[in-house]
């Protein structure tokens, strides 16, 4: 349910843009930085907003054509009341819907993530770990969503949202994450 919500939020950003009737960018640019604020949602406790780590995600897109890049991300986030730690690389294509001032766009990224906790999923572990314990957990991850890009001048852009799911392989327990986040980019 809490999926065909957020699919139905991405679409109607993707409707709205298209209203927009934005003309087509001249060129596209060759790369961009983005930096900005993430929170990340973990499906680990009674509802979605449960748990939250606040962080940052870094990202660094090479444009090959005016629809298609390549986004390499690094997240850290940390928080909640296990005191957890994470950090995700992940790299991946990202195909920009619209070319002009709106830019609706959709990604899919695999990578590694590594998180420090203090017990956060003690229970999932056989033989059981105590609560509280300092666990380090690590593994392959993917994510995939979107979000929308706006220009804001020449060379900088807003990115209004930002929107992934993304699972964590810890353990025995493959919690699913979803981050959230708004930031700027530079164009060069």
């Amino acid at each position: 349910m809490k999926i065909s919500c957020i699919a139905v939020l991405v679409l109607l950003m993707a409707a709205a843009s298209f209203a927009q009737a934005p003309r087509a960018a001249l060129s596209s640019p060759v790369s961009d930085i983005y930096v900005g604020y993430v929170a990340t949602f973990p499906d680990y406790g009674a509802h979605f907003d449960s748990l939250r780590f606040d962080g940052v995600e870094v990202a660094y897109t090479e444009n090959f054509r005016p629809h298609f890049a390549l986004t390499a991300a690094i997240d850290a986030t940390f928080g909640g009341p296990y005191s957890a730690k994470q950090v995700s690389g992940t790299i991946g294509p990202k195909i920009n819907l619209l070319t002009g001032r709106f830019r609706p766009y959709i990604t899919g990224q695999i990578g590694f993530a590594l998180q420090n906790s203090n017990g956060m999923y003690a229970a999932d572990h056989h033989p059981p770990v105590l609560p509280g314990a300092s666990l380090t957990e690590d593994g392959f991850t993917y994510r995939f969503g979107g979000g929308m890009d706006v220009q804001l001048r020449h060379k900088l852009y807003w990115r209004v949202l930002q929107w992934d799911y993304q699972p964590q392989p810890w353990g025995r327990h493959t919690p699913f994450y979803q981050n959230w986040g708004s930031g700027l980019g530079y164009h060069f």
